[in-house]
């Protein structure tokens, strides 16, 4: 049976390391002040959203706080973007997240700043060699 695929945009596969967090209320909890923090890895990544995966259990629809962390090691904040989202997919795997609000320049920025440390690190592990 062939899959049908509702995106209007694509997503791409990111690096294995790349995590996510996800601050959402906590609709099952027993005060409506109560929050879900979660962090899983992104499995993939496009302008309107991500897939998280997670064996977490969260309510969809609902609205989230999200950091996107392309290296959690370093913790640099040059790869680190921040966004509002909703959850708009559960399955066992993880979450499916759409964007509300996410600044694609900062995004871009990331992603580029990603590929030139892996770049400068192939280099380096070049030359020691």
């Amino acid at each position: 049976m062939h899959k049908i695929n509702k995106r209007k945009n694509t997503r791409s596969q990111t690096w294995p390391d790349t995590q996510a967090t996800i601050k959402v209320a906590d609709a099952y909890g027993r005060s409506t002040r109560s929050y879900l923090t979660i962090t899983g890895v992104v499995q993939n990544l496009g302008a309107n959203g991500f897939f998280l995966e997670t064996d977490e259990i969260v309510p969809v629809p609902a609205m989230t706080d999200i950091i996107i962390d392309f290296d959690p090691v370093s913790e640099s904040s040059a790869l680190t973007v921040r966004a509002s989202g909703e959850t708009v997919h559960l399955s066992k795997g993880g979450i499916g997240i759409r964007f509300t609000s996410i600044d694609l320049g900062k995004l871009q920025k990331c992603i580029i700043a990603k590929m030139n440390k892996l770049g400068e690190e192939a280099k380096y592990k070049a030359t020691v060699v």
